[in-house]
């Protein structure tokens, strides 16, 4: 027996043990529908950032990313290419006084 959970702006249908989300998208507002599972539902209920987070999920197949993990990525990138500190000043609002002492250095001798 088909069972549909609303949300605010999505909707998940619920159908013998199995779970599909569905928003409408698009100009013309046209449903769209992505299979999840039990506990992707769960978190799409507990805010609306799950909820959107829970979206890109279903049609990307990937978690979005967070402010945090985006910035260490960026240091662990600029960390292999020292020299970017100096081309691109900016960087080194990335880093703590230590680690700069430290890059510095390197990113100096890497010119």
């Amino acid at each position: 027996m088909e069972k549909i959970h609303r949300g605010d702006g999505f909707a998940i249908i619920e159908n013998e043990g199995t779970y599909q989300i569905s928003w409408p998208q698009g100009p013309y507002n046209e449903p769209v529908f992505y299979p999840i599972t039990k506990e992707v539902m769960e978190k799409a209920f507990k805010s609306d950032q799950d909820a959107y987070e829970v979206k890109v999920y279903a049609e990307t197949g990937q978690w979005p990313s967070n402010e945090n993990e985006e910035l260490e990525s960026k240091r662990a990138f600029v960390r292999n290419f020292p020299e970017l500190l100096l081309q691109i000043p900016d960087n080194q609002k990335l880093f703590t006084e230590e680690e700069l002492k430290v890059l510095l250095p390197i990113a100096k001798k890497t010119l």
